[in-house]
Parts: C-alpha cells; structure tokens; sequence
C-alpha cells in the first residue's frame, strides 16, 4: 500500500512537471513563455477612483487604484485611429476629448498574429487586434497626483518587443517601478507588421507630407506617443523634462530607432535598450521584387511591399500569370494601388502574405526603414561616429548571456522533444557553441560596437550590463540552466519587478529560487529607476547596490547581473567584437565543412537578429562561400 501510494504521489509531481512544460510544446513559435494570457492581462473595467481624476490638455481623463499604492490609466487614446484613408499615414495627433475619459481598461492590442505577447486569447494562426489601438498606459505614484505642489518625478515610456510584428504595452504593469522608486511609467501600443512598416512608390507618390512617404508608421507612432507625453504628463506627476525610453527585443531596437531620428530630438533625454540593436533597413530590401517574385536574392527576406501588392492581384484574377500581375502592377495608377490596398482586410492580406512564407502566423517584412527623411539614409552606427548626427542622451545597453537559447530550446535541429514536453539537447557543446556564437554576436552588435563608437566622442556616457541569472529548477524531465540559461526577454521581470504579471516565466520561476529572484530584481529595479533620476545607475536608487561605472575601452566595462549565488552584481571586463567573432569561424574545429563555416557567416551577420550593418559579401566569397548562396541559410 505504501508503495502504491509513493508511485501515486511520484505520478503526481512528473503530471505536474510536464504541465509545466504543455504550453511550451503548443507554441506556433520558439517564444518559450507563449500561451493564452488574456486572464492576466485584459481584465475588462476597473472600478473608478474619483480621486485619480486629472485635467491634461488632452482633456479630463480618470483611472483606478492599483497596487503598490498607485493610480493607473490604461488603455489612454493618444492619436486619431489609423483606419481607413489614414491606413498607411502619418500618425495624426487626436482632438481633445470632449467629455471625462474613463481610463479603466486597457486597449486591444495592434493588429497581429495571435500568440503569448498579444495580450488577448487566440488560437495559432488567428489574426486579432484592431487597427483602432493606439493608446498608451499610465502609472503614478498617488501622491505624485494628489499632492498638486509635488516636484514632478521622472518618467518612463516602455517600448515594447514582438519583433515589431507583435505585442502590446498593456501585458506590462508599470505598478511596482511607479510606486516603489518615484517614476511614472508608461507602456505604449505602436502599429506593427505590415501595417507598422510599408514602403512603396505609391505610398510616396500619393503621400501628403514627407512623413506619409517615409513607411516608417510604426515609428511615427512612438514618435507621437512621445509628443503626447510631453505635451500631458504633467498632469499625471510626470516631469516633461525628465523623460527615458526603455524597451526589449524590438523595442530596443526602437529606442535605437529614436536616438536617430531627427524627428524625435527633444522629446526624451536618456535611453535604455534591452536587446535590442542599431540595425535599419534599406528600402530597396523592403521593396525588392526578385525574380523568386517574393524572395531578395541575397538576405532570403521574403514578402517585399511590391510582392504583397502581387499576391493581393493574384487573389483577386488567379488567372494572370506572374509576369501578367508585374505588368498590372507597373501600369496601375499609384492611387489605384493605395485603394486597393486601403479597401483589402488586414487579415487577407496577413493570411496571404504567411501563407507564401510558408510560416503561418510569421510575416517576414522589413521594418524599420532608412527613408532618409523620419530616419536617416545612414546606418545608426555610422550616426554614432559624431554627437552632431543623433539624439545624443546618456544611454544603458546590455542583453542576456544565453539570447539565443529562447530560439534553439525548440528547434529539432538542436534538441528532442520527448511526447512533445520532455527536452533532450542532442550535443550539449555544440548547443552550447551555437548559442555563444550568435549570444556574442548579438551583445557586439547591441552594446561593444556602439558604446566603443560612442566612447570615442564627446557624447553622454554609455552603461553596459549582461543579464546572467540561470538559476531556473533542473530535474530529471529538463534541465533547464543548460536548456534555457540566461535567455532572450528573461529579464524583462526582473526590470518591471513583477513575476505574476508581465511576460510570465513559467517553469523557469518556482519557490527554490523566488529569493534570488526578487534579490535581483529589485536591484535591477534599483538601477534602472537610478538612471532615469540622475542619468546614471550609480548605486542604484537606493544606493546600495554595487557601483556601476560607465563603458571604457580599457578595463571593467560591462555590469554583470546575477544572484550572490553566481558571484553577484560586480563590474567585469567582459568585450565581444565582430571582427574575433568572424576570425573564430575561420578556425572552429566545430564546425567541419566549408558550408558550417558559410551557414554560420550568414546566419550571424545576415540573418541573425538585427545584425545585418555587419554583412561583407566580399568577406563572405574570401571566406569560400560561393558555392553556398547567402539566402539558402534564411530560417522559415
């Protein structure tokens, strides 16, 4: 009986491990926290609180209490709704609102492929979200509200990541940062995927301004989001003057986005990003039409702007052959286009523009786009050479050591999964190999290229961190340390403060290691609210965390953040370059044919994340690549 009932209690725990591990299996994407969290995130109306009424320019808006002895606002207009004729616009700013706002739900997220950062249940392969979403999230220490005689606190608008594909501002809460370290925080909706980013001729012959032209709506969104808040957060406690962006994944990569353009200077005064890098686009690879009529034939990038125009023709007269919907699309009228393309469903023409990739719910479209007028025709990096050439503010860059293990831990190429929910890594060294290459080669691109340019000017200083915890439970069904690691958007918790909420954690976060856990955070918390008071992280808010100094070229350069377990926040000379990185290719014994070599070239400064400014076709023939074209090496 004894035994019987051990076997029982044994069944139990392994029932509830591999729970732990269903909604991993079940992702369309290697996103490894993805799953249906509307029950946390979209919680439907708060209950008012009267004394959270404010009176901004905008008009009087009112919200709610929330934790941390906080009042919040959520789901905050903060431009006209981008539908119909103003589809593919500049983002136009909104009139003030006529009666009292009620701020007490948060918005639909922006229009996307469903998954675990849209905020909203869904299924793999639905399109939700609304093209109406643009709307922004507000927490303030109550204090900062009801005492009108208060020194206005800094403020911190969060971008967030999706791969500027998808996402939302509303699956982070600002509550804990606002009320414990003496910030407002806001968190923002921008357009994202096709409707975010478009470039073509007739978008520019049929523009009404040089911002309609650019096909940088996405941007032109946080660019107006960030107007808004200088213009209204003063009402909320926020100090105007005092504004840092912060945001991960491509929201970093969209904090970098706004150091370069001109049209954001002014509107904020320091910037965090949080893996995230430099890298934009050049519009003949967002415009393309090759002769794989979907496909640039160098970077494998499918889904041109001019190749989502021809699937919508080919829908609608499947008779016409590809060199027919060419011609039409040559001989049609710039403003017949834009019709046809403002008059199609945004769920046809996602559906059509995954169904060609060959990736349902995946869009591979460029973004982020070098028009020359909302972002520069130079490369970010190139900016950074002179103070003169960008928005030059005191600036935090760091990633995760283990980025690109969040990718790997769910690509069969590298590891098994038993019954869909047991991980079995099949070569440990050459998993962990992999993942250090292109880790590396995403902290070079995201922080030592840039902070060494940087260093080299008369500009604010840069504060490098790498983000080291790992402490996630091992057990017989996954070890998970190795598995996982320090991985891509693990810290984003850490920052906000908040492991029930936000971008849930999963089996990584359990009772053995919640000390550790919170120990860091709070540090980390410490930091960044420190940087955005003084431009500094110093010793954190509370100044008592180990200092933090900012980049050299010599010596300590990089604060690495992990538990006293791991050896503790502590400075350390911790350097990634792009040009050892590419000599070690030459020489990995690992990797053994010439195609390794090749597959591992174009993955890292081609294909791999934001990494493109590093691409050498000259590099890559000398390294013995022209038998491998680049783009065969283009994942899904």
């Amino acid at each position: 009986m004894f035994k019987k009932i051990i076997l029982i209690l044994i069944g139990i725990v392994v029932l509830l491990i591999i729970s732990g591990f269903a909604y991993i299996s079940a992702n369309k994407s290697p996103q490894l926290f993805e799953k249906s969290v509307a029950g946390l995130y979209h919680q439907g109306e708060r209950p008012i609180a009267q004394d959270s009424k404010v009176s901004p320019p905008a008009g009087e808006i009112v919200g709610f209490a929330d934790n941390y002895d906080t009042f919040a606002w959520t789901g905050i207009p903060y431009a006209k709704p981008p539908v119909g004729e103003l589809r593919w616009r500049a983002t136009q700013s909104l009139d003030r609102f006529s009666s009292t706002y009620q701020a007490n739900d948060h918005s639909l997220p922006c229009m996307q492929f469903w998954g675990g950062l849209a905020g909203v249940e869904g299924e793999n392969g639905d399109v939700v979200g609304v093209e109406d979403c643009l709307s922004l999230n507000i927490w303030s220490p109550k204090s900062a509200v009801s005492d009108k005689a208060a020194k206005k606190l800094p403020v911190m608008v969060w971008i967030h990541g999706g791969g500027n594909d998808s996402g939302t501002g509303s699956i982070f809460q600002g509550h804990h940062l606002a009320g414990t370290k003496d910030v407002v925080v806001v968190t923002i909706n921008y357009r994202v995927g096709i409707l975010g980013w478009f470039s073509h001729d007739a978008i520019r012959e049929t523009a009404n301004n040089p911002e309609d032209a650019s096909g940088n709506f996405g941007t032109l969104d946080i660019i107006q989001s960030l107007k808004w808040v200088q213009k209204n957060i003063a009402a909320f406690g926020g100090d105007a003057n005092n504004v840092t962006l912060f945001g991960e994944s491509a929201g970093g990569r969209n904090v970098y986005s706004m150091l370069a353009s001109p049209l954001a200077k002014g509107l904020f005064h320091k910037a965090i990003s949080q893996s995230g890098t430099p890298d934009t686009t050049v519009l003949t690879l967002a415009e393309e039409y090759s002769d794989n009529k979907l496909v640039d034939p160098v970077s494998g990038l499918k889904n041109s702007s001019n190749g989502l125009i021809s699937l919508l023709i080919s829908d609608l007269e499947p008779e016409l052959s590809d060199a027919d919907v060419r011609a039409k699309i040559a001989n049609t009228d710039s403003r017949e286009l834009m019709r046809l393309l403002r008059s199609s469903s945004p769920e046809k023409m996602m559906k059509l523009a995954t169904e060609n990739s060959g990736n349902i719910g995946y869009i591979q479209i460029a973004r982020v786009l070098r028009d020359g007028h909302v972002l520069p025709k130079a490369s970010t990096l190139d900016l950074f050479r002179s103070p003169q050439n960008y928005n030059d503010v005191p600036l935090m860059l760091g990633t995760n050591r283990d980025e690109q293990k969040l990718f790997m831990a769910r690509n069969p190429r590298y590891v098994d999964w038993k019954f869909g929910v047991m991980p079995s890594i099949k070569d440990v060294d050459y998993y962990n190999r992999v993942s250090e290459y292109v880790s590396n080669t995403w902290k070079a691109g995201a922080v030592d290229e840039p902070a060494k340019l940087i260093s080299n000017t008369e500009a604010p200083p840069v504060y490098a961190y790498r983000f080291d915890w790992d402490e996630s439970p091992s057990n017989l069904l996954a070890d998970l340390p190795t598995l996982i690691g320090a991985a891509h958007g693990v810290e984003i918790n850490f920052v906000f403060g908040d492991f029930e909420g936000g971008v849930d954690l999963g089996p990584l976060a359990d009772k053995t290691n919640a000390g550790g856990r919170k120990e860091l955070s709070l540090a980390m918390m410490d930091y960044w609210t420190n940087f955005a008071h003084t431009g500094s992280p110093g010793k954190g808010y509370s100044g008592e965390q180990a200092p933090w100094s900012a980049w050299s070229n010599t010596g300590d350069n990089v604060m690495l953040l992990d538990t006293i377990a791991d050896g503790g926040l502590r400075m350390a000379e911790v350097r990634d370059n792009i040009a050892d990185i590419k000599s070690q290719i030459q020489n990995d014994s690992l990797l053994a044919s010439q195609k390794d070599k090749c597959e591992a070239y174009a993955i890292l400064f081609l294909h791999g994340y934001q990494s493109s400014d590093f691409w050498n076709a000259q590099e890559y023939s000398q390294l013995g690549c022209d038998s491998f074209p680049a783009g065969q090496f283009r994942a899904g």
